[in-house]
């Protein structure tokens, strides 16, 4: 008869452990609080700061991907359906920044 399933912190056939999951967890939370905390550091120019939100949610994005949803033990053309509409919704979030002149949501208090 088979031998039933164990679930094991340990990797097997590729796969990340248990350790690989809660330090991409604490990275992921690092750098939402480096987001959060960049929002509210007055004299940063409008570029710099969308640029740096958008590379830390790329960053994100793919750790999450990464990880989360195994893509990184996938093939490649599973990776590329998901960059594709990243780039696609980078590019539309920039034009629709560009086009409203909106380059932040929240106001920022200068000291």
């Amino acid at each position: 008869m088979a031998e039933p399933h164990t679930v094991s912190a340990h990797a097997s056939g590729g796969r990340a452990t248990v350790k690989t999951y809660v330090n991409v967890a604490i990275i992921l939370g690092i750098i939402t609080a480096i987001e959060v905390t960049t929002l509210y550091v007055p004299g940063i120019p409008n570029v710099l700061l969308v640029s740096s939100l958008l590379a830390m949610s790329v960053v994100k994005f793919f750790l999450v991907v990464g990880f989360f949803m195994h893509l990184k033990y996938d093939s490649g053309i599973m990776r590329a359906l998901f960059v594709g509409p990243l780039i696609i919704a980078i590019c539309i979030i920039l034009a629709m920044m560009a086009l409203f002149s909106a380059y932040i949501l929240l106001p920022r208090v200068v000291l």
